[in-house]
């Protein structure tokens, strides 16, 4: 039974990062000091599974959903002081005020409905997923500063969502005609993310998670294209594998990280262990896992 641990422990230490791993070891401590126990005698230890994580916008679909909400309506409707709440308050907030305008304005749920459902997937991205999760074996889920209810509407329209494990991101729902958003969480340790979404502590968690459950991941593969979307890269082993879109805004960081040189937000120089492609369809995704396996 400790060989079987040890051996699990090895893998995980593949592309845990560290405040993962020591929950994980956390875990599977605790597992042995319960192995006499029926109940633990019931767990059962996957391994073999790959994960997955897309960003959404510009990713999975071939547009922002936020703006192409906000669009729904002239840009002149939209008052000062909702525009000034980007910079004073975040893109959260000022969305929220978003949401109000185009209910003051008539706009329904239906309308943005409507919307959503015509924006188009990015090329071969609906393709990449369904292939994932019906013949290579991974779990695939979503970690957006977009919002539940605009994602999950594609995703239903799309037939995807139960491809689709899990969505990470700012809950919303509507309440007496309006879209209510709200953080998914407040963070302020990672300067490289925004206050109210760390994509990397959240892929971090779940990794953890699953762990717990007894799902050690043998890779991970992340694709997005913003700049949110390199912490979590940044969180990847060598054995994992860093998707980003071509001449987009994480692209641009992960090259000034290959030459050297440090990220201006930060003023920090960092380090990129996992293998770096390039995409322009989820078909470039696809060949260059395929071609991993």
């Amino acid at each position: 039974m400790k060989t079987q641990f040890r051996n699990i422990h090895n893998k995980a230490q593949m592309h845990l990062t560290k405040n993962t791993l020591i929950l994980f070891k956390q875990v599977l401590r605790s597992k042995l000091k319960d192995t006499v126990t029926p109940a633990f005698s019931r767990t059962r230890i996957t391994m073999g599974r790959k994960l997955a994580a897309f960003d959404f916008d510009h990713t999975i679909v071939d547009d922002n959903s936020d703006i192409v909400v906000r669009n729904l309506i002239s840009k002149e409707l939209i008052p000062e002081s909702v525009k000034k709440l980007y910079k004073s308050d975040g893109w959260t907030a000022y969305m929220q005020g978003v949401f109000e305008t185009l209910h003051v304005n008539g706009i329904t749920e239906n309308n943005i409905i409507s919307a959503m459902n015509k924006v188009p997937s990015t090329p071969g991205m609906e393709e990449l997923i369904r292939t994932m999760t019906e013949e290579l074996n991974y779990d695939v889920i979503i970690i957006s500063d977009s919002n539940t209810y605009l994602i999950n509407s594609w995703l239903d329209s799309h037939h995807l969502k139960d491809k689709v494990m899990k969505v990470f991101t700012n809950p919303a729902n509507f309440s007496k005609g309006v879209l209510r958003i709200s953080m998914y969480h407040l963070q302020t340790e990672c300067k490289l993310s925004t206050k109210n979404l760390c994509k990397g502590k959240i892929l971090d968690e779940f990794i953890a998670a699953r762990a717990q459950a007894g799902v050690v991941y043998d890779r991970i593969v992340y694709a997005g294209d913003g700049n949110n979307d390199f912490c979590p890269i940044l969180r990847l082993s060598e054995h994992d594998l860093a998707c980003v879109r071509d001449k987009y805004a994480c692209l641009q960081l992960v090259q000034t990280v290959q030459a050297g040189k440090p990220i201006p937000v930060t003023g920090q120089i960092y380090n990129i262990k996992a293998k770096i492609v390039v995409w322009n369809s989820g078909t470039d995704i696809l060949n260059a896992i395929k071609n991993l396996d």
